[in-house]
């Protein structure tokens, strides 16, 4: 056995050689970028999913694809050593290099994570045994595989195609499956639970595969092995390639997944006219068929507006929790639909804010979620809005205020104004959804305006109208955001910034009395450490002592991938003097705190500063 063990390291040292340089040239990069992610420890998280995979699979194409293949372990099986030894020694080596170079990149992350990360032996338990379970599955699963000799290309293919049809079609995610789920992105941010039920079945699974290896390997006297590592003829080579293709004609006439009902509310006031629109009743049922019957105004108009046939329906519920001018757009599990949220009785409501809010929401569901990329998101916050104002002077002149304010903020941070086309969800997460939708509606009437109004209802159309479908199609078919400028006689995204921030200089000259009284305040956040390795968060708005102005200050963690941050998602504590987050942070956590101030003179309430930044 020992001599086995030294024939195979000896015979595969220079590949493990660069294996092991490529594994921790990976780990070196991974721990540059896992402040970025939230936890150094999630760099191990993706060592494992990128590395593991990938490592069992040259470690399985060394050790038995080359070896049968060749024909090589035949001059193995005339030594003293039966088949068993031969094959025992092949898988253990195997998932024991496996194991070690994984345990490796752990200990290093952990080394990294020290005084960054509370680490405790449950938690780091917790870590290893996924990631070991995971590793297990994919050794095992290559070394199936590799037996099969020629067919392992076929296996493989199959069930790639089996699992992308399974995500496409099934009812249930491939990334809640037992084996993935292991590798979720809560791997290294779980701390408390282990899926027991998750590692069961994947180390189940692995073990059927380790019996099936057996069977198939010292089955006929290792024939069958033997008789797969030959090349393929012409007659089996044409019959996979039917077997595939009717494979394929199978799978494409699988049902889709079963669509979700739309929803419905039972207690509800309806518009009167025009396109469906249903109000949950909080008060007088007089007021909800009102803003039923505008609702339905608003969405016929978009409809006119963008050329839709038969708009969905929109149902508005009441949420006294909710402050006037904030508006949530409900998630449906079970029901597919537009649901907006707002408090239609509060004495503070914007109606107006919240007639743009629905017009948006819908649209947003409308094209799948594709008219908020980044590039694109702007026009459809503005085109709501404008849809909504244009026949409403007064409400002009409010948003016209507001986005001369907004753009004073802009001014005096990183990037000013010239990330408003390139980085807008940047932009609307530094000033809240009242001043950034208002920009937007100033960025969209000036385009509007510039182009005239044929070509601009006509982008609008091609970027808010589209029904995209509902898979890969919507992504590598689509046309890109400045084609369609292009296409529709608009300028270029450069162009754009730069008539834009002339616009926004315009307004601001004609603005300039009103905005000076409006008065900005400075806005510190601090982290102060605490007993141990925790850190406490501090807050201040104007002077260190007495009290301001009452105002909010909102607060979430961010993990790895984290983008825009729904509303829904952020604490909030209101307060009027310098104070202290409710919650304690470890060193290494990243977060995002902003400070909003209700401003009489603009209607709502304003940003005034947000920071994403990491506890050091």
């Amino acid at each position: 056995m020992r001599a086995l063990v030294r024939k195979e390291l000896r015979e595969h040292r220079w590949v493990l050689l660069a294996m092991l340089l490529l594994l921790a040239l990976g780990q070196t990069l991974m721990l540059r970028g896992a402040g970025m992610m939230g936890s150094p420890m999630a760099a191990f998280h993706k060592i494992v999913v990128l590395m593991g995979p990938l490592m069992a699979l040259v470690l399985v194409n060394r050790l038995v694809v080359r070896e049968y293949m060749g024909r090589t372990q035949l001059f193995l099986e005339t030594l003293p050593v039966s088949r068993t030894q031969v094959l025992a020694v092949k898988w253990l080596l195997g998932i024991a290099l496996l194991l070690l170079a994984l345990a490796a990149c752990l200990g290093a992350t952990l080394l990294a994570a020290r005084g960054k990360v509370t680490l405790t032996p449950h938690y780091v338990a917790l870590v290893a045994i996924r990631g070991a379970s995971f590793v297990f599955f994919s050794y095992a699963l290559a070394f199936a595989v590799g037996l099969t000799g020629r067919y392992r290309f076929i296996i493989w293919s199959v069930l790639f195609t089996c699992v992308a049809t399974a995500e496409a079609t099934g009812q249930l995610a491939i990334a809640n499956w037992a084996p993935f789920y292991l590798i979720h992105e809560s791997m290294v941010y779980e701390r408390l639970v282990l899926p027991v039920q998750a590692v069961l079945v994947t180390c189940g699974v692995a073990v059927a595969l380790v019996v099936a290896t057996c069977a198939l390997a010292l089955a006929a006297e290792g024939s069958l092995v033997v008789a797969l590592s030959r090349r393929m003829s012409a007659r089996e080579i044409s019959a996979v390639t039917i077997g595939f293709l009717v494979m394929i004609m199978a799978f494409s006439v699988i049902e889709a997944r079963k669509p979700k009902p739309p929803y419905k509310l039972a207690r509800a006031v309806r518009s009167a006219s025009g396109p469906a629109v249903a109000v949950g009743i909080a008060g007088p049922a007089p007021l909800a068929q009102q803003l039923a019957d505008t609702l339905s105004s608003d969405l016929a108009r978009m409809q006119a507006f963008l050329g839709l046939t038969s708009p969905a329906a929109l149902t508005a519920l009441p949420d006294d929790a909710l402050d006037g001018d904030a508006f949530q757009r409900a998630a449906l599990p079970n029901a597919d639909g537009v649901v907006v949220r707002a408090a239609f009785t509060n004495d503070a409501f914007d109606r107006e804010g919240f007639r743009a809010y629905a017009l948006a929401s819908w649209m947003q569901w409308h094209s799948r979620e594709r008219a908020t990329e980044e590039d694109r998101r702007w026009l459809l916050d503005g085109t709501a809005q404008w849809l909504v104002a244009r026949d409403a002077p007064p409400q002009q002149e409010t948003l016209a205020l507001r986005a001369a304010f907004a753009v004073r903020l802009l001014q005096v941070r990183p990037g000013g104004t010239d990330k408003l086309v390139y980085a807008w969800n940047s932009v609307r997460e530094e000033l809240g959804p009242c001043l950034a939708d208002a920009l937007a509606w100033k960025m969209v009437a000036s385009l509007a305006q510039r182009i005239g109004a044929p070509r601009f209802q006509a982008l609008s159309r091609s970027v808010l109208a589209v029904r995209p479908p509902d898979d890969a199609r919507a992504s590598l078919f689509a046309p890109g955001f400045d084609g369609l400028l292009e296409q529709h006689g608009a300028p270029d995204r450069a162009t754009l910034t730069r008539q834009f921030q002339q616009v926004f200089g315009a307004e601001q000259a004609r603005l300039a009395a009103t905005l000076d009284r409006i008065a900005i305040p400075q806005v510190r956040f601090s982290a102060r450490r605490m007993a141990g390795k925790a850190y406490e968060v501090h807050y201040q708005a104007g002077p260190a002592a007495g009290e301001v102005p009452p105002f909010s200050v909102l607060y979430a963690t961010l993990g790895p991938w984290d983008g825009e941050l729904p509303a829904e998602l952020l604490a909030r504590v209101d307060g009027t003097r310098a104070g202290v987050l409710p919650a304690s942070f470890a060193r290494g956590t990243r977060l995002f705190t902003a400070l909003e101030r209700r401003e009489a003179a603009l209607g709502c309430s304003v940003r005034l500063a947000a920071r994403r930044w990491e506890l050091k």
